[in-house]
């Protein structure tokens, strides 16, 4: 199950929440979406921008899930690159699995995400056909 914008209420980082679905489910059957930009977490279809990082965000609800969805708003859907240097610091950041997407547009960013435990969502250089599906 992936959970998202339910994860932040009035402002601040639901851990309450997190704590209870991961009770009912377990951990590793959770998947927590972080969507970011301008280095900020967005909720509400990206449509607010809140005061939290997605690393404040992860090292608050890490024991809460199996694995971490990471959107990078600022370039999703650019077929520009996802900047590395924020992937390899929030990946860093946590033991689970992380994921990562925005961006994403040749084999060679693919395997570079892959070099340092990152998985990738791929979209739009699918779809202009850049990649083979």
């Amino acid at each position: 199950m992936i959970v998202g914008s339910s994860l932040i209420s009035k402002g601040t980082i639901n851990s309450e929440f997190a704590k209870e679905i991961a009770a009912e489910l377990s951990p590793e059957k959770l998947i927590f979406a972080l969507d970011s930009r301008g280095g900020y977490v967005a909720i509400k279809g990206w449509q607010e921008i809140t005061s939290i990082t997605p690393l404040e965000m992860m090292c608050a609800l890490e024991s809460f899930c199996g694995a971490f969805l990471y959107t990078h708003i600022d370039t999703e859907g650019l077929l520009q690159g996802i900047p590395l240097d924020v992937v390899r610091q929030l990946r860093s950041s946590t033991s689970k699995q992380f994921i990562a997407a925005g961006g994403i547009h040749t084999q060679e960013e693919i395997s570079e995400l892959h070099a340092i435990g990152v998985d990738a969502v791929v979209g739009m250089a699918i779809y202009r056909g850049l990649m083979p599906a």
